[in-house]
């Protein structure tokens, strides 16, 4: 095996995300975000009507 960089062709996009800590650190925030923001309109909508 080789050390030698390799073109961004060559690299996975999982792997290139796993690279950028603070996008992967933005990415996991914003799905947290959406998960309970998500679970919470979901419990609003499961509120009985009076």
């Amino acid at each position: 095996m080789s050390n030698r960089t390799t073109p961004d062709g060559d690299i996975p996009a999982m792997q290139r995300l796993y690279n950028r800590i603070w996008l992967l650190a933005a990415a996991a925030i914003v799905f947290f975000l959406v998960a309970y923001v998500g679970w919470g309109l979901l419990d609003l909508l499961s509120l009985p009507v009076r």
